[in-house]
């Protein structure tokens, strides 16, 4: 009797246990956090190239990849359970499996092994243009179904079954290797009926299933609930994240929304703005009066005033200058060397900048990997570039290559704000562009070098069409790969690992040139040689030619690594960094919250929102 009674009590006390795991009262479902997370996202479909410089902040947030890097650099799962190697003899193959926890798309319906699949064929489908693809050439066949002379059904990636995902490589592969690469939150999957749906609409924005809160659906731990340019950016707990039916709701994800903002609807309303500000002093001023909790996205002033309590990370990504090889006033290397030398990259991060990215000395960022995550790429394959400008070499190099002074060429930037935007807010609104600025500071560098130099500054679509097109000279772009392999980087330089659109030939492979129209058959050979290597001291030492040989032929330029930098208001905790310098907000926790919900719903009822 008295074993009974004590196992009773035992039970009893685990169920307040775990009743209390809960802090959600009665049918409320959350905090509802304020921040500036930010800038708008022109689109948020993780496969194609990416304009803005902090969009991974978002695509963290509302995407799960297989894999991810954790605070110590090492490889852990994600959205996969376990992985494993498997040696087939009949067919004398090299496998891996990959199996799946079980979760869900914010919809309800389960992350399937098919999801999987479907993001990453069309990723190495001939007609989509992603610069991701040549992350998934180890896969058999996988460069034969990008140039159109092989389809999908001969792709070495199956679904076993809704929970493990088989791939086949061409030949004997590191799947921990494999493991790495595939923590890239652009490899994540997506849901090809909804990818179809969005398409087979008869005026979606741009055919983009990701550029409205209505279509996007998402694996991770948030989804999109709001979105609309110059009034908010809103995200929701996924209610379906790794949840089991009998989980209480926040057990995985504890705030109910995470909510963004933007100036132009604040300028809209009766109570209009009366001091004409930018976005980030928009900001800036909500959160020193206590409306917003996170702070992000600062500019040069905004930096320096928040300094002392800002947090700030690597991430993997930097800012580039591509140059169009077959631009009249380029084809020379030289000409595109003696551009690259002639810049101050210690200038443009201290006094153009000035938000703590880190001047480039190569083109491949810090954080990237050399023969394990204890090795920097960067620091073990030295500097290429100098951080400061070298006006004399850049001289000597022109003069090799015999330019003569009036030359001329055009630098384009992104204007990151639609057309329209910009159109109906100018007059009231500051719109500052540090990508402008860098412009102005190359142009005057150039023009002293004896070159006529046209700035072109254009808004996304635009600015997306001529770079598909190749309608520029020098083009400004972030380089928002989020990889920790140097492959990544340098591959789709080479024709054969662009993943830009081809017209397709069912005689012979079909391939187009980077977006740099970069044709060099030395440098091809080059990341040949690499694409199926996967011992890491090897891997790494060709990977470091490899950049040798890029920077002598100077398709590219990096001016400098971004970083990210936050300041969190008091109250505000459990904000967590991931290895690729994005926030993980799972766990975010704002004291007093419940009072802050009242006042901010009286506020937006008062207001007539």
């Amino acid at each position: 009797m008295k074993k009974l009674i004590i196992l009773l009590l035992c039970l009893t006390l685990l169920a307040s246990v775990f009743a209390g795991c809960t802090s959600l009262k009665g049918d409320e479902k959350g905090a509802v956090i304020s921040v500036y997370l930010a800038s708008y996202p022109q689109t948020l479909d993780p496969a194609l190239v990416q304009l803005n410089s902090d969009v991974t902040q978002v695509l963290g947030l509302i995407f799960q990849s297989l894999t991810t890097i954790d605070s110590k650099g090492r490889v852990v799962g994600a959205l996969a359970e376990s992985w494993y190697s498997y040696y087939d003899k009949i067919d004398d193959e090299y496998k891996m499996y990959f199996k799946l926890k079980s979760t869900s798309w914010n919809d309800k319906r389960p992350v399937s092994a098919d999801d999987v699949v479907y993001a990453w064929t069309r990723i190495l489908d001939p007609g989509t243009e992603s610069p991701y693809a040549a992350m998934l050439y180890p896969i058999k066949n996988a460069k034969e179904v990008k140039s159109g002379v092989m389809t999908v059904f001969d792709l070495g990636l199956a679904a076993v079954n809704s929970d493990l995902l088989e791939i086949t490589f061409e030949e004997d592969y590191d799947i921990e290797l494999f493991a790495e690469i595939v923590s890239s939150i652009h490899l994540c999957p997506i849901r090809e009926d909804v990818v179809s749906r969005a398409l087979g609409e008869k005026n979606p924005k741009d055919q983009d299933w990701a550029a409205s809160a209505a279509s996007i659906i998402s694996n991770g731990p948030y989804a999109i609930r709001g979105m609309e340019e110059g009034v908010k950016l809103v995200l929701e707990r996924n209610a379906y994240f790794m949840r089991e039916e009998d989980d209480y709701l926040d057990k995985y994800v504890l705030p109910y929304r995470i909510v963004c903002l933007y100036q132009e609807d604040e300028v809209g309303t009766s109570g209009a703005l009366d001091t004409i500000r930018s976005q980030i002093e928009f900001q800036t001023k909500r959160f020193e009066d206590g409306d917003i909790f996170y702070l992000s996205g600062f500019d040069k002033d905004t930096f320096a005033q928040y300094s002392k309590d800002m947090v700030t990370k690597n991430t993997l990504n930097s800012y580039v200058y591509y140059y169009n090889t077959e631009s009249e006033a380029l084809t020379d290397a030289r000409v595109r060397q003696a551009l690259s030398v002639a810049l101050d990259r210690n200038k443009i991060v201290s006094e153009i900048t000035g938000t703590g990215e880190i001047a480039a000395t190569g083109y491949i960022p810090k954080g990237v990997y050399y023969s394990s995550n204890k090795e920097d790429f960067r620091a073990k394959a030295g500097d290429l570039n100098s951080t400061s400008a070298d006006v004399e070499k850049a001289k000597q190099l022109l003069t090799q290559a015999g330019v003569k002074k009036g030359e001329s060429f055009t630098l384009t930037y992104l204007i990151p704000e639609s057309k329209e935007l910009i159109k109906a807010y100018s007059k009231r609104v500051n719109y500052t562009n540090v990508y402008e600025d860098i412009a102005k500071y190359a142009k005057g560098v150039w023009e002293g070098l004896g070159f006529k130099v046209e700035l072109v500054g254009l808004n996304p679509v635009e600015y997306t069409e001529a770079l598909y097109n190749r309608t520029y000279d020098v083009l400004g772009i972030n380089n928002i790969m989020n990889s920790t392999d140097a492959f990544t980087y340098l591959a789709p330089f080479s024709k054969y690992y662009s993943g830009c659109k081809i017209s397709i030939n069912f005689e012979e492979d079909a391939y187009t040139l980077h977006y740099t129209n970069l044709d060099s058959k030395e440098y091809e050979g080059v990341i040949d040689s690499i694409v199926f290597v996967s011992n890491r001291t090897e891997r790494a030492e060709l990977l470091r030619n490899a950049e040798i040989k890029f920077t002598e032929l100077s398709p590219a330029t990096a001016l400098f690594y971004y970083t990210n930098s936050y300041v969190t208001a008091k109250g505000l905790s459990k904000v967590e960094d991931s290895f690729f310098g994005y926030r993980i907000l799972d766990g975010l926790k704002l004291k007093n919250y419940r009072d802050i919900n009242s006042r901010e719903d009286a506020a937006s009822t008062a207001a007539g929102k």
